[in-house]
């Protein structure tokens, strides 16, 4: 059984509005980048590469992952998650939808004081729908 290790990952959009998921953990020697036309595409070509490596390059030393934490730019964000109305997620964080979507599509960059307007937004929507999980259901 092939050790796991625990490692976060960065995903970025890239110019063609592909996406990358890069593996933060350092795997002496090699790195593992997935690539997909989605956020969660990409994620999932890091587990497919793992693989090929074991069956086709014959790695008896590549280690199965468990992500622990995953790190967003704007884009692969609303990328991960569609099920965020960027719109709506725009007027919630006070900031303009045109803008969330520029940043979204990677025409502009976010300047650090936005960026920290997202990651707060982000935080609030994760509390609030973890308390009120505990609140209510669907029968």
């Amino acid at each position: 059984m092939a050790k796991k290790v625990k490692t976060s990952v960065t995903f970025e959009t890239q110019g063609d509005r592909s996406f990358t998921c890069i593996v933060d953990y350092d795997f002496k020697g090699y790195g593992l980048i997935g690539y997909g036309k989605t956020a969660r595409e990409a994620e999932a070509d890091v587990f497919t590469e793992i693989e090929e490596m074991r069956t086709i390059d014959g790695r008896t030393d590549v280690a199965d992952i468990e992500i622990t934490r995953r790190k967003f730019d704007v884009g692969s964000f609303f990328s991960y998650y569609p099920f965020f109305n960027i719109s709506s997620f725009a007027r919630f964080t006070g900031l303009n939808p045109t803008q969330v979507r520029q940043y979204a599509s990677g025409v502009r960059q976010p300047t650090a004081q936005k960026r920290q307007q997202l990651n707060d937004a982000i935080q609030s929507v994760v509390e609030t729908l973890f308390k009120d999980s505990r609140a209510f259901s669907i029968d």
